[in-house]
């Protein structure tokens, strides 16, 4: 896969599909005489997916039992069933999954925390591990990320489509590498776990409060039985989803200049710690590092304070098909395809206003706080933009998995094969007018760190008369954004592909101490292409562009009459601080329809040449494991487990932009190096295009890798089926991500006089395809008791060391980048050790059976963790400050409660997370810290016959917003999505 074809964006149009189980099963049958035959005629290839959880999934289910009392029912039998350290969610019935969302449902297991976009559950960190080196699994094959990351966006998939979730924290020789914190598995349903026909039909009606509109969603699940052997399942789920942030923000916060004159320091860099006193700077020869050692003394402050309202329109379908055939006894097979769409728009709307330096501030106006952070000033030459960005953005993920399951008195064997693909293309338009010189904006903000800005006295400065006031900026004025206007085009696309064949072997003696020898072959192709490109149209007042100039006439036409009002900012929310109720926005598709006419400039991505940087990346592992279960009697205690050791061998090829420049003497007439006649050195290297190590192109640098993974899981039952002591070790691993592997060098040799008395060696500044993998060695142990069938406490510690972790570039020496014998001093992200995490997992839960009607039909659920790291590595870029590990809160907890009877039940659920570090280090070398938050959701269903349910829920209840911080007092962004209503009715037969 090394070359892209255009992807097409579609809008999923809606269809109804009839509630005959007549017609129903005829369009099932026909599916199924394509699928059958391939199962027919491939009986061998099949692969019956391989359980990570021993549970009876392996038996005919008997779909009659539904609600929260199931599920969180067989939730606790799939935990009591598991080998290793793992967690599970259940649905409460057929399509009926107890969250919307399957993230905001991983986010009630204890050491699952996750990321939210735009108000919506995404991204999922377990026990505080990036996104990025967890293993996510669609029926135990590999789900993939977009754009080259391996981190899942769990909104890609509807959780209408889920039977169970697995979070497996432990691990096992027979799991496949590649989650460092832990393997989600997401398992739909088959249809031979069903004994008769079946349908059901969902309608729901959605509704945020900060947009405003109604939003469907339906979904179909149908399952034909033409006997008790073979079987057909469909499941569909479409949905129009919007969603919405405003956002209030100061985006930024830079140093600028030292305005309270205090003698004490803002920050402290450890280069400079001893210097105590600004004049002790003076004494520094170079003016860069000098720079630096002044800044210790500078003020926080805000650069980028703005408006932003981000709306998202989405057009959602997944879709799931399984064909399950058993053949005999002994041999079943099936086909599955599972195919999600997202066909979105986004449209961001922003108010900038630009204020990134020192000439931009009035420095007599500064008013600071007690942690040197600029609170209030007004300006002196701001910029005021007005920037629309408009995408169109579709996304499609698919997978294909064949597999069979075979077994004969002792022996049992199975395999999968399996095809994952993910695309996306991101057409993005951006547009802005802007105006500069503006003066007397002024800023102030409140305790909560919200700027108001205050626009009442603001005006354009007149160069020629710098007393003149006259010129009032209005937001809403397009006279006002007299400065200029752009276009920027950034489209960009990528394509994954992962295959996967899988063979596993067991064994189980009749008796003795193993119980079962397991062995198995898996290997894993995958392959990364990305295309990004880049194009503008700029006019600048005052500038000339095709002979002629570009006037404020010119300005003020370009704008009227292409603008629109903004939606209610902050709508139904209350602010503690001014904002507008609205502003007119530019209409960027007016705007650039006009740019484009006036510059006779109809450019489009085919005219346009990959920008540099993009990746070709492919990854190939072959894994063989071995695996053997035992069981024992220490005294009258029985003790389970395995052991087992996998080893994972991993070839990598990644191909991407080069240039090698050669430097070299000048040259006097009689080809001698010219030296400089008052000084005696050596004139400056100039660079020789034809030399024959220049290069400018694409190279290929392939790399291998092998790690062995032991693990060992041992159950001690302390009071047997009651009380158990759970001890797991194990060594894990991640691949590194596909952007830091990636080529992309710029290098320079040094071929000069000077260099080689100085020695200098050859440079590079580079990715590292060379990088091994993330590498981990855990441990688990875990006292766990469960009185009763509906009920668990738990305590869980667990340790892991990174051994070895990915850092931020630094300079390595001698480096053979190419492979070709060539040394270089190359700067780029290499392999160290890593951090140490340690934390604490406590849960209960149970159902108030025990009380007497009504009380009986109460029941609940607690979980809190805590995390702590050291040695991470990770430091702030302005003070040296170690910084705490990425994606990990220290604090977190659920608290959910039901009441649930035959005809009706509701649910309250409560999470919350602490602060945590999202970002090492934004533009201005702050890091970012999402602060605490926490989200109340609630639903309630009422059964109006036994076919039918009518339900109604709720999302972030409380109005929780997302809260960046940049430091103690440093507001960055503080982003509001609404809150979120549905109101559904299913029908099932």
């Amino acid at each position: 896969m090394t070359t892209f074809s255009q992807i097409k964006s579609t809008r999923v149009e809606n269809t109804n599909i009839p509630f005959s189980r007549k017609l129903l099963a005829s369009g099932i049958a026909s599916m199924l005489v394509a699928s059958a035959g391939l199962a027919v005629l491939s009986p061998g290839a099949f692969a019956q997916q391989a359980a990570t959880v021993t549970t009876a999934d392996k038996d005919i289910e008997e779909v009659e039992v539904s609600g929260i009392r199931f599920s969180q029912r067989s939730a606790l039998d799939r935990k009591k069933a598991a080998v290793t350290m793992t967690d599970s969610l259940v649905a409460e019935d057929i399509g009926a999954f107890p969250d919307k969302n399957i993230a905001e449902a991983l986010q009630r297991i204890p050491g699952v925390q996750i990321g939210r976009d735009n108000g919506e559950g995404s991204s999922v960190s377990v026990r505080g591990v990036d996104p990025d080196l967890l293993r996510v699994e669609l029926n135990s094959v590999g789900a993939m990320g977009m754009g080259g990351s391996r981190g899942v966006d769990f909104r890609d998939m509807a959780s209408e489509l889920v039977k169970s979730l697995d979070v497996i924290k432990g691990s096992e020789a027979r799991l496949t590498e590649g989650g460092l914190g832990g393997t989600i598995q997401v398992n739909t349903r088959k249809p031979n776990e069903f004994k008769e026909n079946f349908f059901s039909a969902n309608g729901e009606v959605q509704y945020n409060d900060l947009i405003g509109d109604a939003m469907p969603k339906t979904n179909f699940i149908g399952v034909y039985k033409f006997n008790e052997k073979l079987g057909v399942l469909v499941n569909v789920t479409a949905s129009d989803k919007d969603t919405v942030m405003h956002g209030i923000r100061n985006t930024e916060w830079q140093r600028f200049a030292d305005y309270d004159q205090s003698a004490e320091k803002t920050t402290v860099n450890p280069k400079y710690e001893n210097i105590t006193e600004k004049s002790g700077c003076a004494g520094i020869s170079v003016v860069a590092d000098r720079n630096t050692c002044l800044a210790q003394w500078d003020e926080f402050s805000p650069s980028l304070p703005r408006y932003g309202i981000w709306e998202r329109g989405e057009k959602r379908l997944s879709a799931n098909t399984m064909v399950q055939y058993a053949f005999t006894d002994n041999l079943s097979a099936y086909v599955g395809y599972t195919y999600n769409e997202r066909d979105k728009t986004a449209y961001d709307t922003n108010l900038q206003f630009e204020t990134n330096s020192a000439a931009r501030v009035n420095p007599q106006s500064v008013i600071w706080d007690d942690r040197h952070n600029i609170v209030g000033f007004k300006t002196a030459n701001a910029t005021i933009s007005n920037r629309v960005l408009d995408i169109d953005w579709y996304q499609e993920s698919s997978m294909v998995e064949t597999g069979f399951e075979y077994s004969l008195d002792k022996f049992q064997a199975s395999g999968v094969i399996a095809r994952s693909t993910s695309e996306q293309d991101i057409d993005s338009r951006g547009t802005t007018v802007w105006a500069g010189g503006i003066v007397d904006l002024e800023v102030n903000l409140n305790r909560q760190g919200l700027p108001d800005i205050d626009l009442s006295n603001a005006y354009i400065r007149n160069a020629n008369d710098l007393t003149d006031t006259s010129n009032k900026f209005n937001v809403n004025d397009p006279a006002s954004y007299s400065g200029g206007a752009s276009y920027n085009y950034r489209p960009e696309q990528d394509e994954t592909q992962e295959d996967m064949t899988k063979l596993d072997f067991a064994y189980s003696p009749d008796s003795g101490f193993f119980t079962k020898f397991q062995t198995g072959y898996q290997y894993n192709s995958q392959e990364f292409v990305n295309a990004k490109f880049a194009y503008n149209i700029i006019r600048n007042v005052g500038a000339s562009y095709n002979d002629q100039m570009w006037t404020v006439a010119d300005q003020i036409a370009l704008i009227e009459g292409r603008t629109e009002s903004t939606p209610d900012f902050f709508k139904n929310f209350s602010l503690s601080t001014y904002a507008p109720s609205s502003w007119q926005a530019i209409d960027s598709k007016a705007i650039l329809e006009e740019l484009r006419a006036i510059s006779a400039d109809n450019t489009t991505r085919t005219d346009l040449n990959v920008n540099r940087g993009n990746f070709d990346v492919e990854v190939a592992t072959n894994a063989l494991y071995g695996q053997a279960n035992f069981e024992m009697a220490i005294g009258s205690l029985p003790l389970t487990g395995n052991f087992g050791v996998r080893v994972v061998d991993t070839k990598t090829a990644a191909n991407g932009d080069v240039t090698i420049r050669v430097m070299v003497d000048q040259l006097d007439a009689n080809g001698n190096p010219v030296v400089n006649p008052v000084t005696g050195a050596f004139a400056a290297p100039v660079e020789d295009l034809d030399h024959p190590d220049t290069f400018n192109g694409r190279k290929t640098i392939k790399e291998d890798y092998t790690e062995t993974l032991p693990s060992l899981n041992l159950t001690l039952g302390l009071i047997p089926n009651e009380l158990e002591l759970y001890f797991g070790l194990a060594k894990v691993m991640a691949h590194p991500r596909i952007a830091d592997i990636n080529v992309n060098a710029t290098c320079i040799i040094n071929d000069y006089t000077q260099a080689e008395i100085d020695d200098l060696p050859d440079t590079c500044t580079a990715g590292n395809p060379a990088l091994k993998p993330y590498v981990a060695n855990q441990m688990d142990l875990a006292l766990t008791w469960y009185p009763n069938e509906d009920s668990i406490v738990s305590a869980v510690l667990f340790n892991k060391e990174m051994d070895s972790w990915i850092v931020d570039p630094d300079t390595t020496r001698d480096v053979d980048f190419f492979n070709d014998g060539r040394l270089w001093d190359v700067r780029q992200k290499y392999n160290s050790s890593g951090a140490k995490t340690t934390g604490l997992e406590l849960q209960a839960s149970t159902m108030f059976t025990m009380l007497p009607a009504p009380f009986d039909g109460f029941g609940g659920s607690v979980n809190y963790t805590y995390m702590e790291a050291e040695d991470v590595g990770l430091f702030n870029a302005l003070t040296g400050e170690e910084l705490p590990f990425p994606s990990q809160s220290e604090d977190s907890y659920n608290i959910s409660a039901f009441y649930e009877t035959e005809a009706w039940g509701m649910r309250v659920a409560y999470n919350f997370r602490s602060e945590y570090l999202v970002k090492a280090s934004d533009r201005s070398g702050n890091p970012l810290l999402v602060d605490d938050a926490g989200y109340l959701d609630a639903k309630f269903n009422y059964n109006i016959t036994e076919n039918l349910k009518f339900y109604i829920d709720g999302r972030n209840l409380t109005s929780e917003v997302v809260h960046i911080n940049s430091g103690t007092g440093r507001m960055s962004q503080y982003d509001y999505s609404g809150r979120e209503y549905a109101i559904g009715i299913t029908y099932k037969m």
